[in-house]
């Protein structure tokens, strides 16, 4: 399921948010993908994640849109950075944020959007109002699972679904 945008309640199946991406306009190309923050940052949550970022860095992928994660604690970011998860996430090029509510709570300055700028973010955060993430109301703001987040962050597009869709290697020249 993917909830949004600016509002919890309108919800799609995966199966279905491509098509409803298209029908109601909303801006296909996936700006930022989010995950983490007190919502979604367990060992368990990141390791979900990481277990997508694992497969894709086996296959020399990186994410093709900003990939951000959230420990949601200082024991949490340790323990993933002791047991790899960290490394593997910022393999596929995510950058590891403050352990801070930032985003989530609306303390996001973000530097690739002005106010007014139609986009798309999704997140694993648990609210998508307009202007909860980064005060924007021009933000389309979406809540997935982590591991949605992270094959969503990889494909770069809102019409990416991880069940029927596949993601193009770089090729060997030669």
């Amino acid at each position: 399921m993917v909830n949004g945008p600016f509002t919890p309640d309108k919800a799609w199946k995966l199966s279905e948010f491509a098509q409803a991406v298209r029908e109601n306009n909303y801006p296909e190309e996936l700006r930022v993908a989010l995950i983490g923050s007190c919502t979604n940052s367990s060992y368990e949550d990141i390791e979900r994640a990481a277990s997508i970022a694992r497969q894709a860095l086996a296959k020399g992928l990186k994410a093709r849109s900003e990939f951000t994660i959230t420990p949601g604690s200082e024991q949490v970011r340790a323990t993933i950075a002791k047991h790899g998860q960290l490394d593997i996430l910022t393999g596929i090029g995510g950058k590891v944020l403050a352990n801070a509510c930032g985003p989530c709570i609306g303390q996001w300055k973000r530097h690739d959007v002005t106010k007014g700028d139609r986009n798309s973010i999704i997140t694993s955060f648990n609210r998508n109002f307009a202007g909860r993430n980064d005060a924007n109301p021009d933000t389309h703001a979406f809540v997935a699972s982590p591991e949605i987040v992270t094959a969503l962050a990889l494909a770069g597009r809102l019409t990416f679904n991880p069940m029927t869709d596949a993601l193009e290697t770089a090729r060997a020249s030669g």
